[in-house]
């Protein structure tokens, strides 16, 4: 069993991959929290259909959403640096890291975006009416009322894209960042034991989704908790 599989070899190296899981890790969160962000911007400018400025959004979501995702990678780590050089400015000597967070933020963005725009329209139009019946403004309605349900509505769907963005951490090595994936190839070829570090990898990354899911589940819960002991003091206010 040895000779195909050592079982010794994974356990040692384990530890290794795990000193990169840093990597993984911010790549993931930072991405995730810019592109959250920048995503209910998004949704917010196609909600009020704010002209010129929504039909380029939408331009920029159908890009998004349309292209593999390797291919963006490739084409703002490559080409950003070339149109930038074209234009007089060199960015050449910018850490990898910088374009792998621009490419994950922008990739987030989009999809949170419809995401956002989604949930927020499917709030009902009685409660926005309410909202503004009992004297809220619409900033106050959007606060208290609109975005606490819309994103309550948005932490599945927001939490399987972050999902899909921790897995697709794993395709950065393809522009040099050294990460877990790149450090198991890496040993691989020095020990010719890829099945042993895949698996180390594997184990890794299931752990984390499994930590990104459960803590999911637990803001949904805490978020809905939340939401329904607001709507008792609205309701006391009323």
């Amino acid at each position: 069993m040895s000779k195909y599989f050592d079982v010794g070899y994974m356990i040692q190296s384990l530890p290794t991959l795990l000193s990169y899981i840093h990597v993984t890790l911010m790549i993931t969160a930072v991405s995730a929290v810019l592109g959250i962000l920048l995503g209910s911007l998004i949704a917010i400018v196609r909600i009020k259909k704010v002209p010129v400025l929504n039909q380029i959004l939408v331009v920029f979501i159908s890009f998004m959403r349309g292209t593999p995702f390797l291919v963006q990678l490739f084409l703002i780590y490559f080409g950003v640096p070339e149109i930038m050089s074209h234009l007089g400015m060199n960015v050449r000597n910018l850490p990898g890291l910088v374009f792998v967070y621009a490419v994950f933020t922008l990739h987030i963005a989009a999809y949170s975006a419809e995401i956002m725009r989604a949930s927020i329209s499917a709030v009902s139009q009685g409660e926005k009416e309410a909202a503004m019946a009992i004297g809220m403004t619409e900033l106050q309605s959007y606060v208290r009322i609109i975005l606490p349900q819309a994103f309550t509505l948005s932490i599945p769907p927001l939490t399987n894209l972050i999902i899909g963005m921790l897995k697709g951490t794993a395709l950065v090595f393809n522009v040099g960042v050294v990460d877990m994936m790149r450090r198991a190839d890496l040993m691989g070829g020095n020990s010719q034991r890829y099945l042993e570090l895949f698996v180390d990898a594997a184990i890794i990354y299931a752990v984390l989704i499994f930590i990104v899911t459960t803590a999911g589940r637990w803001i949904e819960k805490r978020y809905t908790v939340g939401e329904r002991q607001t709507e008792r003091v609205l309701l006391s206010e009323e």
